[in-house]
């Protein structure tokens, strides 16, 4: 049975009122934490965790991140806001190491739930470490991310010290949202979702289109 996550977020924000505690984001690109800081940076003091060893190639990672710190730079003038970015280091060799046991799932498969609960786990042990009120991740953005997996990892971390922010941002056209205002930043949208699979996966999609333009 599928939970509503969304209406779970909603329930803790009135709990939270406006008290406004700490909270560690993951964040995977730009134009993914676009909306969803807009939704919450008044409901919270976030911190960015950018954890992604799975991004693939190297100078990806670089373009994502550097256009990630751009965003933010002009998204604190805008909203008056002073959130910082945190980066781990980047560990591509060990990331790879631990899903290509998956290699040959499709997307959406047991890949993509390891490759989020590797992030996940990066996130909880730096806000624990930290002593953050609450961690999450904006990957529920995406309609092509398995909410229900996300929050499912979530749950799996004690929530004592640092407490997990049950959410769905896809929801309340929260996608959308974010598409529209990655075009009005003029945000780099990348055309897959990181790893070398997907990258794979993109570079045959693309030879197929090419081929099927030319007959």
């Amino acid at each position: 049975m599928k939970i509503n996550y969304d209406l779970k977020f909603k329930e803790e924000l009135k709990k939270i009122g406006n008290t406004r505690p700490t909270l560690l984001l993951h964040v995977c690109c730009g134009p993914c934490s676009s909306n969803v800081l807009k939704e919450i940076c008044n409901l919270f003091d976030i911190t960015i965790y950018y954890s992604n060893s799975n991004i693939y190639p190297s100078e990806e990672y670089h373009r994502r991140f550097e256009e990630l710190k751009t965003f933010l730079s002009s998204f604190n003038k805008d909203y008056n806001q002073s959130i910082s970015v945190i980066e781990d280091p980047y560990s591509p060799k060990d990331y790879l190491e631990k899903i290509s046991v998956y290699k040959d799932e499709p997307e959406g498969g047991k890949r993509c739930y390891l490759c989020y609960q590797e992030r996940m786990k990066q996130a909880y042990n730096y806000a624990l470490k930290n002593n953050f009120d609450y961690w999450t991740t904006v990957l529920s953005v995406s309609p092509h991310k398995n909410s229900q997996w996300i929050n499912e990892i979530g749950a799996t971390y004690p929530q004592e010290q640092t407490k997990f922010l049950f959410s769905d941002f896809k929801k309340n056209n929260g996608y959308l949202k974010s598409v529209q205002m990655a075009s009005s930043y003029n945000l780099y949208r990348q055309s897959y979702c990181g790893c070398v699979y997907s990258y794979q996966d993109m570079l045959k999609r693309k030879k197929e289109r090419e081929n099927n333009e030319a007959t």
